[in-house]
């Protein structure tokens, strides 16, 4: 069995798969983040724009996220740390690393996530 794209030991299908397709939603800010990161790496902007906050969803840079993450290579996430973000909670932060490769260059992303859980489901707030 191959991994999860987020690197869960799941076929996609059985882990990022069932919330992409919207047949669940993410029980956890991060299964909601290993799934957005899922998501960038199929380039899947209706997912990564279902999963932003309204109040910081980018709608005017739709093409331009789609754009880039199709154009770069994903090479694996990595999980530094989560607060809070589990069943009961209305907030969360998961900090990550995700490495990519552009232009010939291996780049490394670490971001403190920030989600908020409303309406049943985990938003994506924002990142720092």
């Amino acid at each position: 069995m191959k991994n999860c794209i987020c690197g869960r030991p799941l076929t996609y299908e059985d882990c990022c798969g069932v919330y992409h397709s919207g047949k669940r939603v993410a029980q956890t800010a991060e299964d909601l983040m290993r799934s957005r990161y899922s998501a960038f790496v199929l380039a899947d902007v209706d997912y990564i724009m279902r999963t932003y906050a309204t109040e910081t969803r980018p709608n005017s840079e739709r093409n331009e996220i789609k754009e880039w993450a199709a154009s770069v290579m994903w090479l694996g996430l990595q999980i530094i740390s989560t607060k809070d973000g589990t069943i009961g909670d209305s907030e969360g932060r998961v900090k990550f690393k995700a490495l990519y490769s552009e232009a010939g260059k291996i780049h490394e992303m670490i971001e403190d996530s920030f989600f908020r859980f409303e309406k049943g489901q985990w938003f994506y707030v924002n990142g720092r």
